[in-house]
This record gives structure tokens, sequence and C-alpha cells, in this order.
């Protein structure tokens, strides 16, 4: 069973993170001022299962209206993606994005992330081609109302 709480910095250093995300989120100059930022606006829910922190869920407002989410996973994420899925999918129909007329995500191009967020009531807006440093295209996905 997945639940989510109140994200604080202090989790990431609990959690696994994922091998691709340890290559590239965690290695930003300013990974962990954006952990801090995380908690202290009250933006991120850590998702716990079977008492591990298997993923972070988050997200930052572009400009009013607009909101990017964003999810730190760990490398446990795969054995829970079900219940994982279902937790995003309650939180984006929540009422906590009810002010944004917008949600986006970019995410990985492959079949994984592609059926996630369809399932999550993302639309394919477009291709970033080799956008990030390992030379992998994303996909910019989104919400609108």
């Amino acid at each position: 069973m997945t639940k989510v709480i109140p994200f604080k910095a202090a989790h990431v250093d609990c959690m696994d993170i994922r091998e691709y995300e340890n290559n590239t989120v965690a290695k930003w100059p300013n990974f962990q001022q954006a952990l801090t930022e995380w908690e202290n606006k009250n933006i991120a829910g850590t998702i716990l299962a079977d008492g591990r922190v298997i993923a972070v869920f988050g997200f930052i407002e572009m400009w009013p209206g607009v909101c990017e989410v964003f999810v730190l996973p760990s490398k446990y994420l795969h054995q829970y993606s079900i219940g994982f899925a279902k937790c995003v999918k309650r939180a984006l129909n929540s009422g906590i994005f009810e002010t944004y007329h917008r949600i986006q995500i970019q995410a990985m191009d492959d079949d994984l992330h592609n059926r996630w967020l369809k399932f999550l009531g993302f639309e394919l807006e477009g291709v970033f081609k080799k956008y990030d440093a390992q030379g992998n295209d994303y996909k910019m996905w989104a919400r609108v109302k």
C-alpha cells in the first residue's frame, strides 16, 4: 500500500535514488538547495510503500496558472508501479492543482513514461531532441483546462 506524507529534504537521504536520476538530477549544482525549497514551500510529497521511500512527487509554479510536476523516483519504484501511479493520479485530481489551467511534465521518451503519462491524463505536445546530459530525447506532456 502506498501513502503520501509531507516532504522533508532528509527523506532523500533515506531513499535509493534511481540510477538515471542519481547521475543527472542529483548532480545539479543546486540540488540540495532545491530539496530545501521543496520542503519550505510545501510543494512536494514523499510517497512511501512498505516503509520505503519510493518517490518524491511535487510541482513548481512556472507563473500564475501554470505549473510543472516532477518525480524523483527510487530504484524500488518499479515494485510499486500500480500503487504509485494511482497515488499520483489521486493527487493530480484532488483539487491541489485547481488554480492551474496548465499542468505540464517533461519525461524521457520511452514506452514506460509514455504509458504512465497517458494513464494520468496528460497529452503529448512535442519532443525535445537530445534533451538531457546523456543525449536522450524527452517529451513535453500537459493537462490543460
